[in-house]
C-alpha cells in the first residue's frame, strides 16, 4: 500500500466524523460525550495495554525518550517566541498562551492510527513509549504557562490535584506500574483492555473531523498562519535534527516524526476554555493544522520509510 493510499483512510475517517456532525446525525450534546468517553476510558485502556506489555528498558527507549523530551522543550521555546513576532496589540497572552499549547500538544489519536497504517506493531509501542514520557511534561508545562500568562490563580496544589486526576496520567501510572510489577495480568484482562483501546483509534478520529468548521477556513490571520505551520510543518523539521543528534533508527524516528506532524490535542480547547486562553484561536489552529497534518504525515513518513 502506497503512502498515499495508506493516509486516505484517516481522512475519510475525518470526512465521516464532519459529516456526522453536519448532517445532525449526532447532536452536540452527544459528541460531547463522545469525547468524554475518550478522554477518560478508551485513551487511558490504549495506554495502559500498550505500556504495560513495552519494552521500557533504558538502551530500548533513552535515545527515542531524549529527543522527544528535548522535541517539547524546543517547542515551548518557539510557540512562547511568537511574542517577539507578535506585540500585544496583535496577539494577547491569552492568544500566546493557546499557540504554546497548540505547538507542544499532540493529537495521539491520530499519531497512533497513521503508526498501525505506517509502521506497524514497533511504531505504534514506540508511539505509546513516547506518550507516556510526554503526557505528564506536557500537562504541567501547559498548565503553568496558562496559569502564568492568563493571569489565573492556579497554585502548586492545584496544578498537582489537576495532573493526578487527569486520566491520561492515570494511564501512565498504571501501565507504568503493571510494566515494573513481578507479575502479569491474566491474559482475558489484557485482551478486554485491548479490545477498549482499539475503540479510541477510530472514534478519535471521527471526534477530530467533527471539529472541523469549513467557515473558519477564511480567518487566516497571522496567529493562525503562525500556529497552523509551526506544529505539521515546522517541528517533524527540528525532530530530524535532533534524531541525527540522538542517533535514532528508521523506526524510532517514522514514531517521532508521526508524533511532531500531527495537529494539536483537541483536549487542549477545553484547557483554554477554562483556564482563560483564547478558545477561538484554538478551534481555527486546530483547522489548519489538521488539513496540513494530511499532506505533512504521508511526505514526512516517505523520508524514513
Amino acid at each position: 500500500m502506497t503512502l498515499a493510499l495508506a493516509i486516505l483512510p484517516i481522512a475519510l475517517a475525518f470526512l465521516a466524523g464532519w459529516t456526522a456532525k453536519a448532517t445532525g446525525l449526532l447532536k452536540p450534546e452527544h459528541w460531547s460525550g463522545i469525547e468524554l468517553l475518550s478522554f477518560r476510558i478508551l485513551i487511558p485502556a490504549i495506554l495502559i495495554s500498550s505500556i504495560a506489555t513495552a519494552d521500557l528498558s533504558s538502551d530500548r527507549i533513552g535515545p527515542l525518550a531524549g529527543s522527544l523530551v528535548s522535541m517539547v522543550f524546543l517547542a515551548a521555546i518557539l510557540g512562547l517566541s511568537v511574542r517577539f513576532l507578535l506585540p500585544v496589540d496583535k496577539l494577547s497572552s491569552a492568544s500566546l498562551s493557546t499557540i504554546f499549547q497548540t505547538t507542544t500538544r499532540w493529537n495521539a489519536f491520530i499519531s497512533l492510527s497513521a503508526a498501525e497504517l505506517l509502521g506497524g506493531p514497533d511504531v505504534l509501542l514506540l508511539i505509546a513509549v513516547g506518550m507516556s514520557v510526554l503526557t505528564p511534561l506536557i500537562n504541567v508545562s501547559n498548565i503553568l504557562v496558562l496559569a502564568w500568562l492568563c493571569a489565573g490563580t492556579t497554585g502548586p496544589r492545584r496544578i498537582l490535584k489537576a495532573l493526578v486526576a487527569n486520566p491520561l496520567v492515570i494511564g501512565c501510572a498504571i501501565g507504568l506500574s503493571l510494566n515494573a510489577a513481578p507479575f502479569d495480568l491474566p491474559k482475558p484482562l489484557y485482551e478486554t483492555l485491548d479490545i477498549i483501546g482499539r475503540a479510541a483509534l477510530g472514534i478519535g478520529l471521527l471526534v477530530v473531523g467533527a471539529g472541523i468548521s469549513w467557515r473558519r477556513l477564511g480567518r487566516l490571520t497571522a496567529p493562525v498562519l503562525i500556529g497552523a505551520l509551526l506544529r505539521p510543518i515546522g517541528m517533524p523539521l527540528v525532530f530530524l535534527g535532533l534524531a541525527n543528534v540522538f542517533g535514532l533508527s528508521s523506526t524510532e524516528t517514522l514514531a517521532g516524526l508521526l508524533v511532531t506532524a500531527v495537529p494539536a490535542a483537541s483536549n487542549g480547547y477545553v484547557v483554554a476554555r477554562t483556564m482563560g486562553g483564547d478558545t477561538e484561536l484554538y478551534a481555527d489552529i486546530l483547522v489548519y493544522q489538521t488539513l496540513l497534518s494530511m499532506a505533512a504525515i504521508p511526505i514526512y513518513a516517505s523520508l524514513v520509510l
